[in-house]
């Protein structure tokens, strides 16, 4: 499977522009060929108290043990431009909580929601009006079991995408949020960099070796202060880069 690594770099104030510092550093070190625009759509509902209640007390009413604290799961909907014509819903478990990724953190609205560090389930619908129906079904119907919060809303509108020798690259500005939340919280630049050299990427440590090629792109365009995402659980086990877009769209709201 393709080998990717995904960037999320906060704009810090009106005068920040994250994306278009990534831009310029690509155009000056290198000679990229120009590819068809990228979008991206992406929203969080997170579990809510009272059905988190009852899922902490089920395994005691089933005499299981109930040792370990459980955290609350997420239901993510997201659409990619480049995975086309698929929606992806992915749903975690309920397991404790991981202790929080390694990585630089993102602070402000774009911090991130800890996972279980279980595999989360991934099925697909398809995109455009089915899509819309099912966050709609979600909202209205299934509202005493999952919330959302506008600030958890996020868009990527004409991203930028380029071919660079074996790496494929997608840059684009991410905002947060909605007219619900008066108007859009947050921007952050997220970048997509895909190696397409040599190697399937099977397996961790095949996925390892390309990561280290992936990361000396990164560092070659002397970007700093970005949060990072490459193995990701359950990535082996199918759906590649969704389960690592899922993984840094996590945020807080």
């Amino acid at each position: 499977m393709p080998v990717t690594g995904l960037f999320l770099l906060l704009a810090h104030g009106s005068d920040s522009a994250p994306t278009q510092d990534i831009l310029n550093r690509l155009s000056t070190k290198y000679n990229p060929s120009l590819l068809p625009p990228w979008s991206l759509s992406h929203r969080l509902f997170r579990e809510t108290p009272n059905a988190l209640v009852t899922a902490q007390l089920a395994p005691s009413l089933n005499g299981m043990d109930k040792g370990k604290p459980t955290g609350p799961r997420f239901l993510q909907v997201l659409s990619l431009s480049h995975h086309a014509p698929h929606t992806y819903i992915a749903i975690t478990s309920t397991h404790a909580p991981s202790q929080t990724r390694a990585g630089t953190p993102v602070s402000s609205n774009f911090s991130v929601e800890t996972g279980s560090g279980e595999p989360a389930t991934i099925v697909t619908i398809p995109a455009g009006p089915q899509s819309d129906e099912f966050i709609q079904l979600v909202i209205s119907k299934f509202g005493p079991l999952w919330q959302q919060r506008p600030q958890q809303t996020i868009t990527v509108g004409n991203g930028h995408a380029f071919d660079i020798g074996d790496f494929r690259v997608r840059v684009g500005e991410a905002r947060q949020g909605g007219a619900g939340a008066g108007g859009l919280m947050a921007r952050a630049a997220l970048c997509e960099i895909e190696w397409v050299g040599d190697g399937n990427g099977e397996g961790e440590n095949e996925w390892e070796s390309a990561e280290g090629v992936i990361r000396g792109f990164w560092e070659a365009l002397g970007v700093r202060g970005a949060r990072e995402c490459f193995w990701v659980p359950g990535l082996a086990g199918g759906q590649g880069s969704v389960r690592q877009w899922c993984e840094i769209l996590r945020v807080r709201g």
